[in-house]
């Protein structure tokens, strides 16, 4: 006699047999959607060195730091997803949960081996990849941000994986507008969050192709 046991995959056979060819092409869809993203995640490096700069994978010991400088109004008003207070079990939540979700891959920035922000891609499903960061408020004014952009973009290219990106600034935020148009990313619009913490605030849309020499 067959068991679920023995047939793992009775159930969903049964399941595909009866979605229709609409439903059966959406689905098929939606899962290269998600290999892709997947594939994109997996390729980047798992450290990435620029002149001053060394991104790498967030770790447990990150976490002083970590809190001590997002935990700042200033920056929490310019992001839609960082918490303010930011707390220790923030932090933690980031490091141990955030961090290792396949549709995130986020990079600490560090500067002589220091954590001083985040700079990293999530993947929603269906539309590119967004690039996103925060640097600490000591290190502002000092072009990191901007290399710390350069050398995350110049290795997503350099996978072939990534044909293009896209990312999203406060229209109030000169300094985040300005790391973007350095990079090479060229406006697509304006419209508002809608979501988060900047839910309905004037937002400025992004994209980047990649170069056709790179």
């Amino acid at each position: 006699m067959t068991t679920l046991e023995d047939d793992d995959d009775y159930v969903p056979r049964r399941r595909t047999q009866l979605m229709g060819p609409v439903a059966q092409a959406r689905a098929l869809a939606e899962a290269t959607a998600k290999l892709a993203a997947r594939r994109q995640r997996d390729a980047l490096p798992h450290r990435i060195e620029t002149p001053r700069l060394v991104l790498r994978a967030p770790i447990r010991g990150d976490v002083p730091d970590l809190v001590k400088l997002a935990d700042n109004k200033a920056i929490a008003d310019r992001l839609s997803r960082l918490p303010h207070p930011y707390t220790r079990a923030d932090g933690i939540g980031f490091i141990e949960i955030i961090a290792q979700r396949p549709d995130e891959r986020p990079y600490a920035i560090t500067l002589n081996d220091q954590f001083i922000g985040v700079v990293g891609f999530t993947f929603h499903e269906g539309q590119l990849p967004e690039l996103g960061y925060w640097l600490g408020e000591p290190y502002w004014g000092r072009g990191i941000m901007s290399e710390a952009v350069k050398g995350l973009v110049e290795a997503a290219f350099g996978t072939r994986l990534f044909p293009r990106l896209r990312a999203r600034a406060l229209a109030s935020n000169d300094g985040s507008l300005n790391v973007l148009t350095k990079a090479g990313f060229i406006r697509t619009g304006e419209g508002t969050d809608p979501a988060g913490t900047l839910k309905d605030q004037p937002i400025v849309f992004f994209e980047l192709e990649q170069p056709k020499w790179s």
